[in-house]
């Protein structure tokens, strides 16, 4: 999947477009749906500071905002809790990415991007800035519809859980991953959380998404194009950090696949789920 990740990319956003144009045209598309678009696209106007920070920084400010915007324009349960859990998972994802860019360990890996993106055609970077647009816009379409109809109830309370779980694993997990990478650059990660599980990080950001999910089909009651728009981007997202173990588990075997140690931590550790 990792070689076609771009292409699934681009399918997802049509899909997007046109579940836009479709509420437009319905008069569905509200005025706070507009304000959840105007916040993603200003959040992901970094593009054209560095590419990217639109995958990161970009990604995390617009969750900040449109969390802090559904759960105080929304005043209800499910999306003050929803929308809440979304601005602190924000939060999370700003401060790492941040402070990752401007670490010594991560300044090779900055080098290159900045060499990357002085390549990148300007025109490639307008269609970043399009396609990322639609894709934060309805990242969080699923608290949107729980404030607009006022769902509650425990479903929704298990998927504000799921949110901030997954949150909590992912801040762990990169943390950890991140000192041992401050000390020595060059190793791989195989104490604390990764000691029996390689990609927790990444099995944080599916169980986030996951409780998007399941908080949004809870909340629509019929049509297929609802279920749609609350589920879209968190399935991309879900499939990206899929497609990210793979690329991870053989850019690591390249690498490490000459150590026995490396060869042992692999036999020991599972890759999206830890072995136990």
């Amino acid at each position: 999947m990792d070689k076609y990740i771009r292409q699934i990319f681009s399918v997802f956003v049509l899909g997007m477009i046109a579940l836009f144009s479709m509420r437009l045209l319905a008069g569905e598309w509200t005025t706070l749906n507009w304000v959840m678009m105007a916040v993603a696209g200003i959040s992901c106007l970094l593009v054209f500071r560095s590419f990217v920070f639109i995958f990161n920084l970009s990604y995390a400010l617009a969750c900040i905002f449109n969390g802090a915007i559904l759960a105080l324009e929304l005043p209800t349960t499910g999306s003050i809790l929803l929308g809440g859990a979304m601005f602190l998972y924000g939060l999370r994802l700003f401060w790492f990415a941040w402070t990752r860019v401007h670490s010594d360990s991560y300044r090779l890996r900055v080098d290159n991007i900045r060499k990357e993106d002085a390549k990148l055609p300007f025109p490639i970077k307008i269609a970043l800035w399009v396609q990322c647009t639609f894709m934060y816009t309805f990242h969080l379409f699923a608290v949107y519809i729980v404030g607009t109809l006022d769902t509650t109830g425990p479903v929704i309370i298990v998927a504000g859980i799921a949110i901030v779980l997954g949150t909590v694993i992912e801040g762990v997990a990169d943390q950890q991953k991140q000192l041992v990478k401050y000390g020595n650059p060059g190793a791989f990660v195989k104490d604390g959380m990764y000691a029996r599980w390689r990609h927790p990080n990444y099995a944080g950001e599916i169980i986030v998404q996951l409780g998007l999910i399941l908080a949004g089909v809870m909340a629509v009651s019929a049509g297929w194009a609802n279920y749609a728009a609350v589920t879209i981007a968190p399935i991309y997202v879900i499939l990206l950090m899929l497609s990210e173990c793979t690329r991870s588990d053989k850019y690591q075997m390249q690498r490490y696949g000459e150590d026995e140690s490396y060869r042992s931590y692999l036999a020991q550790s599972g890759s999206l789920l830890p072995r136990l």
